[in-house]
């Protein structure tokens, strides 16, 4: 689960109670600067809790507005918000969940401080994110820490000029195809990113219809020659053991996969004979899980980076069969210190395809069809 812990923005000194304290006109500004940052690095809150006081709620009501996210008043975030608050509040959420919770200091400090073991002390109208890996004990990760200054510059660089640093790097482009001919949604959006998140692993049901697809696909003489070996992220030793199998380059990120597999395709019938359409059929296979995975929002990479024999012995699989893909599954990642410099830059680069004339001809090989013009 991800939780998003505000501070108030910058509120007037005085006013007839603390409680109506409003935010002051640079405050409003600031937010309403942070909301768009919130906004562009993916933030999808399901809610924002926030304490009945004017500036906090004030505050709150800003970053829905931007985020198009309903706002909650609940007294529990007022001064003195505290763990088991945390906990109370976000019982009936699930791991996939994102809450935000908006409040004072010292509250919001020492809050993720306790949850995270780290030592610090939250601007007004800063953010906090922390994954928490331990629902029972509300223990977690602290991904980002940003404050107002930051919010602003990120404002005004692009996500290229901003890339070094950690958070701009997360202000992806969702890389859609820019193509002359419509395309179906999920074509569109499909590319392989190598920036996962570890701290969601992709659901049983989700794992469970992506395969489906594969099962689904076409076939040569129905002859469903496709294999999967499959880890997901959970069955830590199983995990470890595809990941052994891949080349190194692939090791350093798809660690942080929600799932792993190697694709492997029957090249002989049971008869013995070649099916010289297997790869082709496994490839019909992978298509097919690729798109549904991504229909649950949930990317794929498929690797040849990977040791074919070291998987054949590993998994012990028959001579009639070929090891001939690793795919790693994820949802994306929208905090991307994980990777490399090198993969972040990758990861936001624009994509790139050859035009249809050179790959689809008429008339002799390596003419360009004359319906293309």
């Amino acid at each position: 689960m991800r939780i998003y812990f505000v501070r108030h923005g910058i509120a007037e000194d005085l006013s007839s109670s603390d409680f109506a304290r409003e935010l002051t006109k640079r405050g409003r500004v600031r937010l309403a600067t942070a909301a768009k940052v919130m906004k562009r690095v993916g933030l999808r809150p399901s809610v924002i809790l926030t304490s009945p006081r004017l500036r906090s709620l004030q505050t709150a009501e800003i970053i829905a507005a931007e985020l198009k996210v309903d706002v909650t008043v609940n007294e529990a975030v007022n001064f003195g918000f505290n763990l088991s608050d945390v906990q109370a509040l976000t019982d009936d959420m699930t791991y996939d969940d994102e809450v935000m919770f908006v409040g004072h200091n010292p509250d919001m400090s020492e809050l993720v401080n306790e949850m995270t073991g780290a030592d610090v002390a939250m601007k007004k109208g800063g953010l906090a994110r922390v994954d928490v890996y331990d629902r029972n004990t509300a223990r977690g990760e602290l991904v980002w820490l940003i404050a107002p200054k930051v919010f602003d510059g990120l404002r005004k660089q692009s996500s290229k000029t901003a890339r070094g640093d950690e958070i701009a790097s997360a202000i992806l482009p969702d890389k859609p195809a820019v193509t002359h001919s419509s395309l179906h949604g999920l074509i569109r959006r499909r590319w392989s990113p190598v920036s996962f998140d570890p701290m969601r692993p992709i659901e049983k049901s989700k794992l469970l219809s992506i395969l489906e697809a594969a099962r689904w696909a076409a076939s040569s003489y129905n002859l469903q020659p496709w294999r999967f070996i499959v880890a997901p992220r959970g069955n830590k030793h199983e995990f470890e053991k595809v990941w052994s199998v891949l080349k190194e380059g692939n090791q350093s990120w798809a660690k942080q996969a929600g799932v792993l597999m190697i694709a492997v395709s029957q090249t002989h019938r049971d008869t013995g004979e070649p099916n010289s359409h297997a790869f082709h059929d496994l490839g019909l296979a992978i298509g097919q899980m690729v798109l549904q995975a991504l229909d649950h929002d949930i990317y794929a990479h498929q690797m040849g980076g990977f040791y074919p024999e070291k998987a054949r012995e590993l998994y012990r699989i028959p001579a009639n069969y070929e090891p001939k893909t690793a795919i790693a599954f994820g949802y994306r990642a929208s905090d991307l210190s994980r990777v490399s410099d090198a993969q972040r830059e990758r990861d936001a680069s624009q994509r790139q395809r050859s035009p249809l004339a050179e790959m689809v001809f008429n008339g002799a090989w390596a003419r360009r069809a004359s319906f293309l013009d």
